[in-house]
């Protein structure tokens, strides 16, 4: 598929495109969509196109014309007809939301406030929930009100991570957008069509899975590339060295006790893919790695062991991140984890 998926600008994703895109050009518009998918794979941008679809001027075959004011407008998040409610917006706003976790009852209340109003210009009234997953409960009850009896100029975009988390009567009443991971070579083709070095593009397509937003950002920020390349040297390191990973261990286990959560949970996410490389190498499925710039590096080491050791290697791994997560103790866990790993012959 093309860059302009179906000529809108979207990579990828023609099933939702067509749906939404039929959908404009024949007026028959849902009054509520959910779109859903992993983070980075591209809600925000198709829920932000689409709203451009609803309120251009153009004619109806080929909107959304992205020239018109509307389309500009909408494009940049200053047209009168469209709200969009998110965790961060809310936190922006309001000093006293900044610690919450939650979408609360009164942001909700305010957004069905603007719905009750006719449109300013355009034929809709559009509204973009962004992290739906993460309202309250009121503020799910609040959100049902409305979709239960929408004025019939007024659209509902959600956009949720964990469909699971939304309430059944929620979801129940919204048109199913999924948007799941594109295929590598999609994602490698659309960034070299931006520009970006095939060796860099080929190394982006693989390690963000499937998801152009975050291929897009890690493509444009060398130093987050090569702090990458530096995470996964290190891993290497401490898998292929068992003196190495001892004493890597005991920093992590430091950085942790120190507050550094965060970063040892990122440490040991990039120690579980290289151990995930490692097995499908030994598995007999070398195209199956994510990391494909140390694909050497990667199957050097997977000839050492076997399957089994390799998938204990990655269990032991994984079950630190757990026993972390359940508040173990951190040096403990971490001395195990690397002790368990298999040795190099």
């Amino acid at each position: 598929m093309s860059d302009r998926s179906l000529g809108w600008p979207i990579v990828g994703h023609a099933l939702a495109v067509d749906l939404l895109s039929r959908a404009v050009r024949s007026g028959q518009v849902a009054h509520a969509y959910l779109f859903s998918g992993p983070e980075g794979v591209g809600r925000r941008t198709l829920a932000r196109v689409f709203t451009q679809a609803l309120l251009c001027t153009a004619s109806p075959e080929i909107r959304p014309c992205g020239e018109c004011s509307a389309c500009r407008r909408a494009a940049r998040g200053i047209h009168p007809d469209v709200s969009t409610v998110s965790l961060e917006i809310q936190a922006a706003e309001d000093a006293r939301n900044r610690k919450n976790t939650r979408i609360s009852i009164e942001t909700i209340r305010e957004l069905r406030a603007s719905l009750a109003l006719r449109p300013l210009e355009a034929a809709w009234r559009v509204a973009v929930v962004e992290d739906v997953d993460l309202l309250s409960r009121d503020a799910f009850d609040a959100l049902l009100k409305t979709l239960e009896e929408p004025p019939p100029f007024v659209v509902l975009i959600l956009i949720a991570t964990e469909t699971e988390a939304v309430p059944e009567t929620v979801r129940s009443r919204c048109h199913p957008v999924l948007l799941e991971p594109l295929p590598r070579d999609e994602v490698r083709r659309a960034l070299e069509a931006r520009g970006v070095d095939p060796a860099a593009a080929a190394v982006v397509a693989s390690v963000t899975r499937g998801r152009f937003g975050h291929a897009l950002a890690l493509a444009g920020d060398g130093a987050a590339l090569a702090a990458r390349r530096d995470e996964l040297d290190g891993a290497l390191e401490m898998i292929d060295r068992p003196l190495s990973a001892l004493g890597a261990a005991r920093r992590m286990a430091d950085a942790f006790r120190r507050g550094q959560r965060a970063q040892v949970e990122h440490q040991l996410d990039v120690l579980v893919g290289v151990w995930r490389d490692l097995l499908v190498v030994a598995a007999g499925y070398p195209e199956g790695i994510v990391n494909a710039d140390v694909g050497e590096r990667v199957t050097d080491l997977a000839g050492r062991w076997s399957v089994r050791e390799i998938e204990h290697g990655l269990a032991t791994t994984h079950r630190a991140l757990l026993d972390l997560a359940a508040n173990a103790q951190p040096r403990l866990v971490l001395d195990d984890m690397v002790t368990q790993w298999p040795r190099t012959r």
